[in-house]
């Protein structure tokens, strides 16, 4: 058990879960009761950006504090050791734990299961009563919080854990409980679509009003989650460690259900990995610090990749005010390559607008309370838009895509001058880029497997 000198550390990742569609955030189906509550006792950001639009490179992010464009770490590469928070955590004594069936973190060799102590992936043999999915068969969120709660229990000291969730991950199969907004034709149109099934809508062999049934399940999914959360956090109050622990909840990005692009040439989103529209890159942010606050709602721009340093300045006794918030936030897609580039190659012509290239800077917008800035670019087209709040986005004049690469380039002349300062807190001081291949090396074929099941593959 943690101590109010050295508080645990709790990372809890919504896999997928976009802001927009968050309750808390004011989505009209209430799908997040709990996050809703503990917002009251909570610090919650309001213009949370995630720093990549999958699950990959958002979380190497997470754990090093680096934006997606330093690490470079994709499907091709693995993070070399040394560059995470947790390892830095447990240095300092920290016990640490990894909790997921996401493939990427706790089965393929990418590296971000190297730091932990525990490891905690998809097992042989679990209880039935978490096996809910026939889609994705195997246990679901509530079998990875009680292995984070029994883990827990038994460390001697204080702990640091990642809690991923993928109930709001396709398919899309909450326990009848949460499916709250789901019905027996959208469970109908998933179960005949393939798991990766952005090309059937962006091959035009589906029509997108289909992609609004999905939500519908996507919805119960956030809903389920949110229940997961609740059992995790309840049961650590209940043993009297919540006000001992740091806790962090985000998305690690969101999903699209065919919304349209917002820079001329931008193709709808669909899912994520191609996308880089808001509902995938703005994503709920909410931080209980040890012993709780009052709500406070922080309204400025606030970047995931702040959570190393926030992790490591509480585990240091500090209590950093309003952490996350950044003035300066970037976010990059990973380019369309090898099997991904043939897919699209073989069902969309033309193929050329799903093979763009794109990147986005956020900022705080000027002369306008609680609103942030977006320059983005899809291709040789860029845009400069307002974000008010989830999915309240004003269209603005324009711009060229050099002025966004301009921004990417003196982030990373501030990156260094910060390093300089020695006013930075990453996780390391080491800035070093990570990258490093993966020598042509494939995941084993139940990992394959498993991925391919979560449509990644």
């Amino acid at each position: 058990m943690g101590t109010n000198a050295s508080p645990n550390v709790l990372l809890v990742v919504l896999d997928s879960v976009r802001a927009a569609n968050c309750s808390l955030y004011g989505a009209a189906r209430e799908t997040t009761p709990y996050l809703s509550r503990l917002a009251d006792e909570s610090i919650v950001y309001t213009q949370a950006r995630a720093p990549s639009n999958w699950s990959l490179p958002s979380h190497v992010s997470l754990f090093t504090g680096l934006d997606a464009h330093v690490h470079r770490v994709t499907v091709h590469d693995r993070l070399r050791a040394g560059h995470t928070v947790f390892e830095a955590l447990a240095a300092d004594g920290y016990a640490t734990g990894l909790f997921s069936e996401n493939g990427f973190l706790t089965g393929r060799d990418a590296g971000l299961a190297d730091p932990f102590e525990t490891v905690v992936g998809v097992p042989d043999d679990y209880d039935d009563r978490y096996d809910t999915t026939t889609l994705d068969p195997g246990p679901d969120g509530f079998y990875y919080a009680d292995r984070v709660l029994t883990w827990s229990a038994e460390v001697d000291g204080p702990w640091a854990a990642c809690l991923n969730l993928m109930d709001a991950h396709r398919p899309f199969e909450p326990r009848e409980a949460y499916d709250r907004w789901g019905d027996d034709r959208a469970r109908t149109i998933q179960s005949d679509l393939p798991i990766r099934w952005e090309w059937a809508f962006y091959g035009g062999d589906r029509p997108c009003w289909q992609l609004g049934a999905l939500e519908s399940l996507y919805d119960g999914g956030i809903r389920q989650a949110d229940a997961v959360l609740e059992r995790t956090l309840e049961s650590l109050r209940s043993r009297g460690e919540l006000d001992e622990t740091l806790v962090v909840v985000c998305g690690d990005h969101g999903d699209g259900f065919g919304e349209p692009g917002r820079v001329p040439g931008e193709p709808p989103a669909v899912s994520h990995i191609l996308p880089m529209h808001e509902e995938l890159l703005h994503v709920p942010l909410v931080v209980r610090p040890p012993g709780g606050t009052t709500g406070e709602r922080v309204e400025e721009l606030a970047a995931l990749t702040r959570f190393p340093a926030v992790a490591r300045a509480h585990a240091r006794g500090d209590l950093p005010s309003r952490g996350f918030t950044v003035e300066r936030a970037l976010a990059v897609k990973q380019p369309v390559t090898a099997d991904l580039r043939e897919r699209f190659e073989r069902r969309c012509d033309p193929v050329r607008p799903y093979l763009e290239p794109s990147r986005a800077v956020y900022e705080n917008a000027p002369d306008t309370p609680r609103a942030v800035r977006k320059r983005s670019y899809w291709g040789d087209t860029g845009v400069t838009t307002i974000v008010h709040a989830p999915g309240v986005v004003e269209h603005r004049e324009p711009i060229e895509p050099e002025t966004v690469d301009r921004a990417f380039r003196d982030g990373d002349d501030d990156r260094d001058d910060d390093d300089r300062d020695g006013d930075a807190d990453p996780a390391h001081d080491d800035r070093d880029p990570v990258r490093e291949p993966l020598a042509g090396r494939q995941p084993d074929a139940d990992v394959e497997a498993q991925l391919a099941a979560l449509g990644y593959y």
